[in-house]
């Protein structure tokens, strides 16, 4: 994981928060986003990482009932 955190200035002197998130595998999955402030800012990070941590998660858990039907469907020891 590898986050990036910039703060800049409107044109009337205000300070906003500019963020980037990469995440999963070799950080292949990207956000990125504004805030008025780090709080917000860290907030949405640890929103982001929870949701492409709990995608991976569905995703294994599907990958893994495929391979189960398909071993049942398969079993030669059945025959």
């Amino acid at each position: 994981m590898k986050i990036e955190i910039l703060n800049h200035f409107t044109s009337d002197g205000r300070e906003y928060i500019e963020w980037d998130l990469y995440d999963g595998p070799d950080g292949i999955d990207h956000a990125h986003g504004y805030a008025i402030d780090l709080v917000q800012a860290f907030s949405k990070i640890f929103e982001w990482r929870e949701r492409i941590g709990r995608d991976y998660a569905e995703e294994v858990l599907e990958d893994m009932k495929t391979l189960e039907t398909f071993l049942q469907t398969n079993d030669e020891t059945d025959h």
